[in-house]
């Protein structure tokens, strides 16, 4: 296990002015898993690639247990990377592919066949040893790439995008083997993927990144119920949170609230948290998952912060373990969650249950959650 250190990394290619990394921080326990998550060009895999040593920084400092590995080569780094193509030999078996690496550091044949046998029962691919990468299927040949890298013991583990060639139903098979991998052996691996459920489902922490910068970083609960901004809040989560424009108002009791309007017009009231008082008058967006808007439930009725309102239900959308439900508020359009065995078509009204207790507010100029 190693403790990894990325201290104000920043990364401008030569020919170009384009900054890619702009100063990245962030430290990673021994034993943690992180994942580094963000949409197409932004950053992720140039970070995992200078963490490589497969590309230099521009500025900054790479720490392995505290020491600077910034100017080492990649083979002096003693880091071990998964890629998203495999990158195995096609004219070497499976027993020939974990070994290479072993074999370049002139490690002991006996040792070897150990590692090899460990590794391979770990995996359960000990019976694939003969086999060529052509013969495996695609989880198969992910397999021998992660034992690859296992039986080298490195101090630090980096995937790069590994379960993006598999087919649906294979991936969720195989993050789950990652999962198990990771809890057995108690590794500190860094992992890039583009894929929200893999990185909420695997990782200790998550560093949301944009343009070079990292939005957020922190637990996947964090990350998900409170988003520092409005580019994390949308980014995460299936559907993404809706974002609705409101006007804080002030009821004839003095707490805050709103007006809602559904597709027929009609406003209707909704209670805010008592914080936004000193917002009132001013606008913002009101954010809700999906999930705190559903059907009506008797027991959450008499909670303050949870209002039943009547909208038109748009679209439907059954998915097996519910069903995904599209409104429209304030001339948005709003997705809510229901029950799958709901009976409701298309068309209807339906009084639903708004939970703001878990809403995220946001400054429609800065786009900041402004009650963190």
């Amino acid at each position: 296990m190693a403790k990894l250190d990325l201290i104000d990394i920043r990364k401008t290619y030569p020919k170009s002015d384009l900054e890619t990394l702009k100063g990245i921080n962030i430290s990673i326990e021994p034993g943690e898993f992180l994942i580094l998550v963000g949409p197409s060009g932004c950053g992720k895999s140039t970070l995992m690639n200078t963490i490589a040593g497969l590309e230099d920084i521009s500025s900054g400092e790479i720490r392995i247990n505290d020491v600077d590995v910034s100017g080492l080569a990649p083979k002096d780094r003693d880091i071990a990377m998964v890629f998203q193509s495999y990158a195995l030999y096609p004219n070497m078996t499976v027993r020939e592919n974990m070994a290479f690496g072993l074999k370049i550091r002139k490690t002991p044949t006996t040792e070897i066949d150990a590692e090899i046998k460990r590794v391979s029962e770990l995996l359960q691919i000990d019976h694939l040893l003969d086999r060529k990468p052509s013969q495996l299927s695609g989880g198969q040949q992910q397999r021998v790439a992660m034992g690859r890298a296992l039986a080298r013991r490195p101090k630090l583990y980096l995937f790069d995008e590994p379960l993006s060639n598999l087919d649906a139903k294979l991936r969720v098979e195989m993050r789950t083997e990652v999962k198990k991998l990771h809890q057995r052996l108690g590794t500190t691996i860094v992992y890039v993927t583009h894929d929200q459920i893999e990185a909420m489902t695997l990782a200790d922490r998550i560093a949301v990144m944009k343009a070079g910068e990292v939005q957020q970083l922190g637990s996947p609960y964090e990350i998900y119920n409170h988003p520092t901004n409005m580019f994390v809040a949308g980014f995460m989560g299936s559907p993404s949170m809706n974002f609705v424009p409101i006007t804080v108002l002030e009821n004839s009791d003095a707490h805050a609230c709103t007006e809602l309007t559904g597709s027929d017009g009609k406003a209707q009231l909704l209670a805010l948290p008592d914080k936004l008082k000193t917002y009132v008058g001013k606008k913002l967006m009101l954010g809700l998952r999906p999930e705190h808007i559903s059907q009506q439930l008797s027991h959450h009725s008499e909670t303050d912060l949870i209002s039943a309102a009547r909208f038109n239900i748009e679209i439907l959308e059954p998915t097996g373990p519910e069903t995904i439900a599209q409104i429209t508020i304030n001339d948005h359009a709003v997705h809510c969650r229901l029950a799958p065995d709901l009976s409701i078509t298309a068309g209807q009204d339906l009084d639903l249950m708004i939970d703001v207790s878990k809403a995220s507010f946001f400054d429609p100029d800065s786009e900041r959650n402004i009650l963190l």
